[in-house]
């Protein structure tokens, strides 16, 4: 999973929910709900600690083979240090990630992402002013928020008795 951060404008007008260029007309929402997204820290740190070792084994079968053949046991230490490196990056990417809020809003079908934020206390806030909203169509307010855009594997299936995915 990835993600960037936007500035997105929210708003509530004339009896709809606008989130960017999307519009939501207040009378067809039949559900809202607010979802966490909390990155999976402790398979962050397992995965780490199992390459530390795995890339440890590496690391001092490259130095014992630097006495036979020092540019073999040279190429494969600098392998297990760059592999290091890289296992402690993805660690600190997955460590300082953010805890994402998702509003999640239902039409007539299925439920939509309609925005991401790691603002609690301003997501809480426009939940229930849309609760509000929904309630009440005078009401108006306006936001513009900090948000992500999640990227992710996009899955597409076809027929019955599937047993795999097509990713793109």
């Amino acid at each position: 999973m990835s993600y960037s951060r936007d500035i997105t404008d929210v708003h509530v007008s004339k009896g709809a929910l606008w989130i960017g260029s999307d519009t939501y007309p207040l009378r067809n929402i039949a559900r809202t709900s607010m979802r966490e997204l909390v990155p999976n820290r402790a398979a962050a740190r397992s995965r780490f600690v199992k390459g530390v070792i795995v890339q440890a084994v590496v690391l001092l079968f490259g130095l014992g083979l630097m006495g036979a053949s020092g540019l073999v046991g040279t190429v494969i230490v600098l392998v297990a240090a760059g592999l290091a490196v890289r296992g402690w990056l993805e660690l600190q990417k997955v460590l300082n990630a953010p805890t994402l809020y998702v509003l999640q809003i239902t039409t007539s079908g299925t439920p939509q992402t309609a925005l991401t934020s790691d603002d609690k206390k301003l997501m809480d806030q426009l939940f229930h002013q849309l609760m509000e909203a929904m309630d009440n169509p005078e009401v108006q307010f306006h936001y513009q928020m900090p948000t992500y855009n999640i990227t992710g594997d996009g899955i597409y299936q076809f027929g019955d008795h599937n047993i795999g995915k097509v990713s793109t």
